[in-house]
């Protein structure tokens, strides 16, 4: 590649690897994918592709790519491993391009993580806007510069009597023809709600034809130094605008009983307060809630995910491993046929034998009869790998187990050991001080949700190198797990916020908050606890522990 054309590549916005199918060597890359991703650029060169792309799509992607199945994607989300171990999540594209009679794959990738931050931040303001809008006490009506409705809430509609069928229809001028029709005067409220680029605030106070008393607060609506729209504020004043009359008219000799309405109004207005204040607490814990209950849906499709891929890839390896066996005993029989004729070779003639002997030179023959058996008891052995994993993917999931059943933990805390090994094997060295537990009666897949958010938290507290160690223990009623690690250790002041949901000690970005807040209501639906021994500069012991039976009336807080 000439020097100009490689200036252009390192111009591109995005990242851009040249992969080469056949070995996913990486043979070109620019310098957008060197400095995002943390490596030199001589480094990237000759990397594999998967030792960066490392979700789970990705590699069967991949290997299909090795097999010569060779497809091209368009804006796929996926995750990147950078050279500090730390992950991104990236849109990417993959082309083929054709080059010298040969194949190449180029993958371009952008990282969308900040993107995501922002789009999720923006829902989140959103949300809190919609449920401002619906939880305040007045009739909110907002009009853009172009005299169109932008917004409006429930409550507005019922002060005006909307239909249903207009608010569907999403009729504008319909909407605003049946206000102006119900105002004893029409065209004063009209040209109010003309006045969207007035730029000072106004009250009024306008009389329906049904006899209510409705006050209209406005305001412009203002981007940057340019007003944008208009926000109106409804509320209906009837009844304070009787009693005002009331008060008028009888001040003289209704000064008690005026009294005591004004005493039945700040009653009323106070539990108004009081009602609005527990709605609002109301709508946070259901956001928390619903929060919560999407976290658990997702990691029970990533459950399901895992046991499906699992089911699939145990087909195939079942009967490849049954013809390798087959085959291993097809070549042992040929080596046995094969040395019987090697014993009639000296009957045979000089040129017979000549020709003979010629063929085995050239073929290595030798050489042939030692490695072809140890050939096929490495594929053997690589095969009974991939079904162990695919055991433990499927030991992790427990998609068949929505029940409680009798389960051993250390079999649990292996499987997720080997799902999560990615993610600890750059960060630490995991030490198993297994005690041997008997099985107890639970929901397995929610417990290895739980090992998998400690040990996860654990490689994240570690900062470079150190040590994971995993214990087990029981008496005659419980057991426990605990996951040690040589981390960074969490402070006195954070200690007493760790289960809360939201609350994070990682970077903005890297964590949720939901991790040890669904592993406390996982356990404590189990009848368990969790306990937390923390120094600074010293690591973390989180310790699970668990009745060894099922406990009645266990999880009904959960």
């Amino acid at each position: 590649m000439s020097q100009l054309e490689q200036l252009m590549l390192d111009q591109a916005p995005c990242m851009m690897l040249l992969v080469e199918p056949a070995e996913l060597r990486i043979l070109r890359a620019n310098q957008v994918a060197s400095r995002t991703l943390g490596y030199a650029p001589e480094a990237l060169l000759g990397m594999y592709i998967t030792e960066i792309e490392s979700a789970l799509q990705d590699v069967f992607y991949w290997e299909e790519v090795r097999a010569g199945q060779c497809l091209e994607i368009d804006n796929q989300e996926s995750y990147y491993q950078c050279a500090d171990a730390t992950l991104l999540t990236v849109s990417k594209s993959v082309r083929l391009l054709e080059h010298e009679g040969g194949r190449l794959l180029l993958v371009l990738a952008r990282d969308v993580g900040q993107e995501r931050q922002v789009e999720a931040a923006l829902e989140q303001t959103l949300s809190q806007l919609r449920a401002t809008l619906e939880s305040t006490g007045n009739g909110i009506l907002v009009i853009d510069w172009q005299g169109h409705i932008a917004s409006l809430n429930r409550l507005f509609s019922s002060i005006w009597n909307i239909p249903e069928t207009l608010l569907l229809a999403q009729d504008d001028e319909a909407i605003l023809a049946r206000m102006a029709e119900q105002v004893e005067e029409a065209d004063i409220f009209r040209a109010r709600l003309q006045a969207i680029v007035d730029g000072g605030e106004t009250e009024d106070m306008f009389r329906l034809r049904d006899g209510r008393v409705l006050e209209c607060k406005s305001r412009p609506q203002y981007l940057g130094e340019h007003i944008v729209g208009r926000v109106f504020g409804f509320s209906d004043i009837t009844e304070r605008t009787l009693a005002e009359v009331a008060l008028r008219e009888s001040r003289d000799k209704l000064e008690e009983r005026v009294l005591e309405r004004t005493a039945d109004l700040q009653a009323a207005n106070a539990s108004l307060e009081a009602e609005r204040a527990r709605q609002a607490e109301l709508i946070r814990k259901l956001e928390e809630a619903q929060t919560q209950l999407l976290q658990s849906e997702k990691m029970a499709s990533i459950g399901q995910l895992a046991a499906g891929v699992a089911h699939e890839i145990n087909n195939p390896v079942g009967f490849v491993m049954s013809n390798l066996g087959s085959l291993q005993r097809y070549v042992t029989d040929l080596l046995r046929l094969q040395a019987a004729y090697e014993a009639r070779e000296a009957s045979l003639s000089e040129p017979e034998r000549e020709a003979i002997r010629a063929l085995k030179q050239e073929i290595d023959a030798d050489y042939l009869r030692e490695d072809i058996g140890q050939l096929l008891t490495e594929t053997l052995d690589g095969l009974q790998r991939i079904k162990q994993i695919v055991l433990d993917l499927k030991d992790f999931s427990h998609v068949d187990s929505a029940e409680r059943v009798w389960a051993n933990l250390e079999t649990g805390l292996d499987s997720t050991l080997n799902v999560v090994w990615n993610e600890l094997k750059y960060k630490a060295r995991v030490v198993k001080e297994y005690g041997r537990i008997p099985e107890i009666e639970c929901l397995p897949s929610q417990l290895n949700q739980v090992f998998m958010n400690l040990l996860v938290n654990a490689a994240h507290a570690i900062e470079t190198q150190g040590q994971i160690t995993i214990r087990t223990g029981y008496d005659e009623e419980r057991v426990w797990v605990e996951v040690e690690d040589t981390g960074k250790g969490i402070t006195p002041e954070q200690m007493g916020r760790i289960f809360e949901p939201f609350y994070t000690t990682k970077p903005v970005g890297k964590g949720t908050g939901l991790g040890l807040s669904l592993s406390y209501g996982i356990v404590h639906k189990h009848g368990g606890h969790i306990e937390v021994k923390s120094e600074p500069g010293q690591g973390s012991t989180f310790r699970v522990v668990l009745p060894r039976q099922w406990q009645a009336g266990a999880g009904k807080e959960a």
